[in-house]
């Protein structure tokens, strides 16, 4: 019996013993794989972290670019508030550029109906020929009106401080209550001139852009630019002493024979809305 009793308090001790060890021996190994985890995450992160500063620098400088380029999502609003801004600035400074010279048109026309009786009639453009310059157009006036084929169409032109007609062209079709008119910018509509200054005269049959070209009879003739050039009266078309232009260019042909000038007319044949008629060479 003593011997069973010394067997088992000897079984009790080599349990408690080897309990104990095994508790030793789990909390070892617990703690051996937290430091094997830590190596493992340690080498990890020494592998990942340049790759992520790698991306994470391009991704920033590509977003930074971006938005140097194309603006934040504010800035181009913005941008875009700005330029519909200014483009209704533009649109009010042209609306009010046609004002002030429709207003200096209007004030000379005026004076210019008050001062010279043989203007019988204002017409509004109602259509003209392709193109920007005005060299056919039609207006709402016709012979219900009085209008008659080869009336002159004038505008008023300011010069010297003063109102005075400006050549636009002559009337070459007339309907009831509609005329057509061929203007000086027709490079097919020939015009007899005389220079202000000395009565030296010359025909204009060619255009340039928006300028009209002609040459003098005689080519010893004293044109410079900046010569006013009139309507001559010669080959019963025009009427004398109508306003043509001003010289801007003299050019002497290669034989010599030939003074060729270029001159600028007064009329804006790019944006016309109303002329005046008056008669042929009867009313003048």
């Amino acid at each position: 019996m003593a011997k069973f009793g010394y067997n088992k308090k000897l079984r009790k001790m080599i349990f408690f013993f080897g309990t104990t060890l095994f508790l030793i021996l789990i909390i070892a190994i617990s703690n051996s794989n937290k430091n094997y985890m830590s190596i493992g995450e340690n080498a990890i992160g020494t592998v990942i972290t340049p790759i992520n500063k790698v991306f994470y620098i391009i991704g920033f400088k590509t977003s930074e670019g971006f938005h140097y380029i194309f603006g934040t999502q504010q800035m181009r609003r913005d941008n875009e508030r700005l330029k519909v801004e200014n483009a209704k600035l533009k649109k009010d400074v042209n609306n009010l550029n046609k004002v002030v010279s429709s207003k200096r048109y209007l004030q000379e026309e005026y004076e210019l109906l008050n001062r010279d009786k043989t203007i019988k009639s204002k017409a509004f453009i109602t259509g003209k020929d392709p193109g920007n310059i005005f060299t056919r157009f039609n207006i709402d006036k016709g012979s219900m009106d009085k209008v008659k084929k080869g009336d002159i169409v004038i505008e008023a032109v300011s010069s010297n401080g003063g109102i005075e007609k400006g050549l636009v062209g002559i009337v070459t079709e007339v309907g009831l209550n509609n005329s057509k008119v061929d203007t000086i910018m027709n490079s097919g509509n020939n015009v007899g001139f005389t220079l202000a200054k000395n009565d030296e005269v010359g025909v204009l049959n060619d255009r340039e852009g928006e300028n009209l070209i002609g040459y003098m009879y005689d080519s010893n003739s004293d044109v410079k630019p900046g010569d006013i050039i009139m309507t001559s009266g010669l080959g019963g078309v025009y009427p004398r002493d109508i306003k043509i232009g001003e010289v801007v260019e003299v050019i002497k042909s290669k034989d010599n024979f030939t003074k060729i000038i270029k001159c600028k007319s007064q009329i804006n044949f790019n944006n016309m809305y109303r002329v005046l008629i008056v008669d042929g060479q009867r009313g003048m």
